[in-house]
């Protein structure tokens, strides 16, 4: 029994020495290649996507692209069409109201958990994303702005700190994700001071610790981004009308 339990002791021993495993597979790597690429407008809405091409602009086989691509198939970025090919999808009103819709009610749980949660460092690090913000905002970066806007969001779901709801909503985060993009690149010149104000408004309501009021604030932000999406289909969906002379 004796040799047993060193013989034990030294083979977990032994495990030590054995490398940590990664987790990380060419196909996820391709796969943030790739979301990426569609987040930040580099394939726009409607983009065929070629395995070969993908792959040799990638450096990689085909097979991790083909991994990647199924993998967004299942995020719902991209769509695979019977005997036409893979393309970036591109969202229908009904899906946008959809995603909308679950935003106001995944955004009020987590504005409500932040409260929960607030600390005085809380403030100072998301008023120097929304200073950054305002600095992107003056060179006319909307990439830059979005790049931001995104990381204040992500920056409440971490306050909010419940593991669970991340792990529930993950596969949808790529969708809110881009509809974020879509509704920040639509911003009017005009309307981006108020849009970046809005920021500093939700961090002023989340100081207080007023829930009914951080929901409502949440629940504007969110609807005005739908707005601006479903206006913009609006206008590329009009029937062109020929000019009087």
């Amino acid at each position: 029994m004796y040799l047993y339990r060193a013989w034990l002791k030294q083979s977990v021993t032994n495990l030590t020495d054995i490398s940590p495993v990664q987790l990380k597979t060419l196909g996820n790597e391709v796969a943030n290649r790739l979301r990426n690429a569609i987040r930040t407008g580099e394939f726009p809405l409607g983009t065929r996507l070629v395995e070969r091409e993908l792959a040799e602009r990638l450096g990689v086989s085909r097979i991790p692209v083909r991994e990647a691509i199924q993998q967004l198939v299942e995020e719902g970025l991209v769509q695979k069409t019977p005997h036409r090919g893979t393309f970036v999808h591109s969202p229908t009103r009904s899906e946008i109201e959809e995603i909308s819709s679950l935003r106001v009610l995944l955004e009020c749980f987590v504005v409500e958990r932040v409260i929960v949660n607030w600390l005085p460092e809380h403030e100072a690090r998301l008023r120097q994303i929304v200073a950054t913000m305002r600095a992107t905002a003056a060179q006319n970066d909307l990439q830059g702005l979005f790049e931001q806007d995104y990381l204040f969001h992500s920056a409440l779901w971490e306050i909010a700190n419940h593991s669970l709801l991340l792990e529930v909503v993950s596969g949808l985060r790529a969708r809110i994700n881009r509809f974020l993009g879509e509704a920040t690149a639509l911003l009017p010149a005009s309307q981006l001071d108020m849009h970046i104000d809005s920021h500093d408004e939700m961090i002023d309501i989340l100081k207080k610790r007023d829930v009914g009021e951080a929901k409502a604030e949440i629940t504007r932000h969110v609807i005005g981004a739908k707005t601006r999406i479903l206006a913009y289909l609006d206008f590329q969906e009009a029937p062109a009308t020929d000019s009087e002379f």
